[in-house]
């Protein structure tokens, strides 16, 4: 199977599963905002976002970094984990210790607090679950990630239904999270161990465990940074604004990661063989990092031009009359959601070309970016300036990802799609435009109608995309 191939059916596997979960995990948060009503809601994604702030400590970079090294030497995967795996042990103990040191830090309302606990809980869990889940990206097995996966959000939705219907509210909701962590981690597993992905004899090997924390720190601190500039709003909002505004801003930044899975699809599936494509034919990997950013700029900007229009009627549809203000947040974060489908993959050709520590120095850079943008705008014009910081920082970081691929790797020629697809956009928005007071859905359908027909007219799209999605379907049909 060459790499096409391989790329096609992980991003049939991969998308097939990553659809389903954000589709469930989806419906299961917009019951939860209708349930909870704004306040608890906001001190569910205040807990949760908490949380996520200090998942760098448990992760510490280990993720990409096993795929990294397991793809590139397939022979020796089993000796890889266990050790990542003792590295990953020790951090979940820090994790656990920096949660506790934040709190008492932050200081939020005991509600917050309790809430905190439970997420942070099921963050760890998700952890070791996401750790697994590297295994199947190095053996390129992605059918097994996405079984985990599937399982684990659809425990998540029975542990919260069944929470929200005996009346638990908010700790029942929170308990469901860690209920589901908990089965999602056992399912992994018990994979890995009956398809004997990691057997072989566990010999701790001091030498590689130096070369781990040393090849990590990068990636760590990379983490870090990310988590801190797409986290740290809802905490800054959460001290200076009221909780019902964290829930208006939560449910605009849950629509927004629904469709964060078509970036993550695309460049998780490319990243096993974007790593051995260093290594033996750069040339190669130019034109399919290309192709991959083509395919997101063609997929994420019509997107977030939809989204900014539709904005409020889409959140009254989904989340009801009450979440009305989260629409503009929405459409501040749409924007943000453009560069964010740019971005990711940028980021990981660094870290497939091992160019961690300059992936690290720019996402340190737009933590500062971030944390200013957010104290000068959020006191002005609370969650709104929260998402226009969102919009900032990625703007930043965009310009830094394009000039250091292009310094240190290779040109991006980008213009000509760029111009194509913004173009096509355009038309496209007219009758979305027009169509914006009636019903979403046939906005939405008008409006990727006239984007396909403008952006084949345009030849936005080339025929190698066509046939890069056709294999995906393809492949995944013959599995």
């Amino acid at each position: 199977m060459n790499l096409a191939q391989t790329f096609a059916r992980n991003v049939f596997f991969k998308g097939l599963g990553e659809i389903f979960i954000r589709l469930v995990s989806f419906a299961f948060v917009v019951l939860v905002a209708r349930s909870l009503g704004g306040s608890d809601f906001g001190v569910l994604n205040f807990a949760y976002s908490f949380a996520l702030l200090f998942v760098v400590v448990i992760d510490f970079g280990l993720n990409p970094l096993l795929v990294r090294d397991a793809a590139r030497e397939p022979a020796r995967l089993p000796h890889i984990f266990y050790n990542f795996l003792i590295v990953k042990t020790v951090l979940a103990l820090l994790f656990g210790v920096a949660v506790l040191v934040g709190l008492s830090i932050v200081a939020p309302e005991p509600a917050m607090r309790r809430a905190a606990y439970w997420l942070a809980a099921f963050v760890m869990l998700n952890s070791f679950t996401e750790f697994c889940n590297t295994v199947f990206h190095a053996r390129q097995q992605m059918q097994f990630e996405a079984a985990v996966m599937v399982f684990q959000k659809l425990a998540l939705l029975g542990f919260g239904l069944l929470a929200l219907g005996l009346g638990w509210g908010l700790y029942g909701v929170a308990g469901a999270y860690v209920a589901a962590g908990g089965c999602g981690l056992a399912i992994a597993l018990g994979i890995l161990i009956h398809a004997g992905f990691i057997k072989g004899s566990w010999k701790p090997d001091f030498g590689f465990l130096k070369y781990i924390w040393r090849q990590a720190l990068p990636l760590t601190l990379t983490t870090l940074f990310v988590s801190l500039y797409f986290r740290i709003d809802m905490t800054i909002l959460s001290k200076l604004r009221p909780a019902e505004e964290l829930g208006w801003y939560g449910a605009a930044h849950k629509c927004v990661e629904v469709f964060m899975v078509i970036p993550a699809i695309l460049v998780i599936a490319a990243f096993p063989g974007f790593s051995k494509l260093f290594l033996e034919d750069r040339r190669k990997l130019a034109e399919a990092s290309v192709k991959v950013i083509r395919i997101l700029m063609i997929l994420g900007i019509p997107l977030a031009g939809g989204m900014v229009v539709l904005a409020r009627p889409l959140m009254i549809l989904i989340f009801g009359p009450a979440y009305a203000a989260s629409g503009y947040a929405l459409a501040w974060l749409s924007i943000a959601m453009c560069f964010i489908f740019l971005n990711y993959p940028l980021s990981y050709i660094l870290i497939c070309s091992e160019r961690q520590k300059v992936n690290a120095l720019v996402s340190g850079i737009a933590v500062i970016v971030s944390v200013g943008a957010n104290l000068f705008l959020i006191p002005k014009f609370g969650y709104l300036g929260a998402a226009v910081s969102a919009v900032l920082t990625e703007i930043f970081l965009l310009a830094a990802y394009f000039l250091a691929v292009s310094r240190c790797l290779f040109p991006l020629p980008m213009l000509v799609p760029l111009v194509r697809v913004i173009a096509a956009t355009g038309i496209m928005l007219v009758p979305v435009w027009f169509l914006r007071s009636m019903h979403p859905l046939i906005a939405v359908s008008t409006g990727i109608i006239v984007y396909l027909a403008a952006v084949w007219l345009m030849r936005a799209i080339q025929p190698e995309d066509i046939n890069l999605l056709r294999r995906a379907v393809k492949r995944g049909a013959d599995a």
